[in-house]
């Protein structure tokens, strides 16, 4: 769980991290600032491999 802000309503709302859209549950706005815990990220653009051929 992380801490959000919705930057619409100014509305702070936890939410799961982990959901592939997060929405604020009072305006359901998309633009959330993150306020405290973290957001799990993927591997980097230079990280992914893929073939040539």
């Amino acid at each position: 769980m992380a801490k959000f802000r919705c930057i619409e309503c100014k509305t702070e709302v936890e939410v799961d991290a982990n959901e592939p859209t997060k929405r604020c549950p009072k305006c359901f706005g998309r633009y959330l600032e993150l306020v405290s815990g973290e957001i799990k990220r993927g591997k980097s653009w230079s990280a992914k491999s893929f073939s040539v051929k």
